[in-house]
């Protein structure tokens, strides 16, 4: 039974050293994985914090080309958000014909954009919301002409067309 034991003991020794350090690692070489997964995660989270920076940027940029060169068309149904006192609001008036526009909360305040071929008015306009009224209660403008209105009141506006 001795010589039983010793020999599986002796089995045990050969292959134990036979697979030598192959499925073991040392803590110097498990540190090693280590630094490089991190390193490898930190590189990961770079690229994706760079990603989500350029897309930022981008989302800023054209948001400030839209506020700045591109208002959106003035067709009907169409509203602009609640605006502030001293926020504004723009619209281009590309379609000849008459627009009815109004105030959504405030509904009794009401003007008329006429855009008619030829009229003075045209490029860039510039109108008022204060004490409840639009500036202009008709207003007379060439196609592609572009409105702002600055809502100078406490109490928040908007500019909807019917």
């Amino acid at each position: 039974m001795n010589k039983k034991v010793g020999l599986l003991l002796a089995g045990a020794a050969l292959i134990l050293a036979a697979c030598g350090d192959d499925g073991m690692q040392t803590s110097e070489e498990q540190n090693d994985v280590a630094e490089e997964t991190e390193v490898v995660e930190q590189e990961k989270s770079n690229e994706q914090a760079a990603s989500e920076e350029a897309e930022t940027e981008e989302t800023e940029e054209s948001s400030e080309t839209q506020k700045e060169g591109e208002a959106p068309e003035a067709i009907s149904g169409k509203a602009s958000e609640l605006l502030s006192k001293g926020e504004k609001t723009s619209f281009v008036f590309n379609q000849i014909g008459e627009f009815s526009i109004f105030c959504e909360p405030h509904p009794v305040m009401k003007m008329t954009v006429v855009v008619e071929e030829g009229a003075e008015l045209s490029g860039e306009v510039e109108l008022d919301i204060a004490d409840y009224e639009f500036s202009e209660e008709t207003i007379v403008v060439a196609p592609g002409t572009i409105i702002t209105w600055t809502n100078l009141d406490g109490a928040q506006h908007n500019v909807a067309f019917k």
